[in-house]
């Protein structure tokens, strides 16, 4: 099948490898992608254009007001007739006037279209064919769709990346806490430094990795409370260095202020990586999370500080919680996602199929 796959940005960040990694590991069907960051303001990942590229899948960065009329989609396309369009949903709806076009046609006249929910809290755009949901409290959004055109795709990771085996640390020793993720407005918390301190973690050093607009903010409290030789700010790391810096924590610990992560991939790469994590029971991250089991769920910031002096002096738990990390990794594995994928694009080609085998039986 021809695949167009459509998203926002290709920015660094969770949607865009949930994309680049289907897109790469659909490899029995043809790809094209289209991403509009320069008319959204942000910058494309340069490592994920270069794996498209290496892959032979032409990427093209346009303005979203090109896919608005036949002409300018016809250019875009440059000859590519998708039979699915997958759209990677942050929020907002430019493929509505595409859409509303074909609305009417048969599907063996027009491409199918497909919805991924990676944002929380509001209703999923109306009349496409389908709608995979990445985590199951995102129901309240597809309330108004039929059942029968939504499906529930956890995010995955490739497993082969990371290895749960960390070196063995001695329970007198300092134990990291770290975090790697986008450092955006409302991805973590603006007291985030003055927070950690107060929790008063015995022997604690604090990693807060990624990039995003409220880094300097964070960096800047670390020295004005004078505990900056308790923290490292990394800055941005390249998708191939993830693992290695996940080695040298001991807790992943996350948190956010006003976003509602749906499925969030650092979580699962701290899993992979053999890591407790240690988070707010927000959004999905407790279907990713079971307490006591993988890690520890808090319901407040302050019962997350509670969770990391308990590890602080519990060692054993911390290493019980590493081994159940790891088995919990493989339930959210790439494959397993990708196996998902092919189960819907199956499910679209028996669509056209019938259709077409209808119209042969009435010829």
């Amino acid at each position: 099948m021809r695949i167009l796959s459509v998203i926002e940005s290709l920015e660094a960040g969770g949607a865009e490898s949930v994309l680049v990694d289907l897109v790469l590991g659909l490899r029995e069907h043809q790809h094209r992608v289209i991403h509009f960051s320069a008319a959204n303001g942000l910058v494309a990942d340069s490592v994920f254009i270069d794996a498209l590229e290496k892959k032979g899948v032409p990427c093209r960065e346009v303005h979203w007001l090109s896919l608005r009329d036949d002409g300018s989609r016809r250019d875009v396309l440059d000859g590519f007739s998708p039979d699915v369009v997958i759209f990677h949903w942050w929020g907002h709806n430019p493929l509505r006037h595409w859409i509303d076009a074909l609305h009417g046609l048969p599907v063996e006249r027009r491409p199918c279209f497909v919805c991924v929910l990676h944002h929380a809290g509001i209703p999923a755009p109306p009349n496409y064919d389908h709608y995979v949901l990445v985590a199951r409290f995102q129901a309240g959004q597809v309330a108004h769709i039929a059942p029968a055109r939504v499906r529930i795709i956890p995010n995955g990771v490739d497993l082969a990346r990371f290895s749960a085996t960390r070196p063995r640390r001695r329970s007198n020793s300092p134990m990291v806490v770290g975090r790697l993720s986008s450092l955006a407005p409302g991805k973590v918390p603006r007291d985030w430094v003055r927070t950690l301190i107060s929790y008063q973690i015995a022997q604690a050093r604090f990693v807060i990795a990624g990039d995003g607009a409220t880094l300097p903010a964070l960096v800047a409290d670390a020295h004005r409370l004078n505990v900056a030789d308790q923290f490292s700010f990394p800055g941005h790391v390249p998708r191939s260095d993830v693992p290695a810096m996940l080695a040298t924590f001991d807790v992943f610990c996350y948190a956010t202020s006003t976003a509602i992560d749906c499925h969030p991939l650092a979580i699962i790469e701290a899993l992979a990586a053999g890591l407790p994590v240690v988070a707010e029971a927000k959004g999905g991250i407790a279907e990713i999370i079971t307490h006591g089991h993988n890690g520890l769920l808090g319901e407040s910031i302050a019962e997350v500080g509670e969770h990391l002096r308990r590890l602080r002096r519990d060692w054993q738990l911390m290493e019980r919680l590493s081994r159940d990390a790891a088995e919990t990794a493989k339930e959210f594995s790439l494959e397993r996602q990708l196996q998902a994928y092919r189960a819907l694009l199956a499910a679209v080609q028996r669509e056209r199929t019938a259709v077409f085998s209808v119209i042969g039986t009435n010829l």
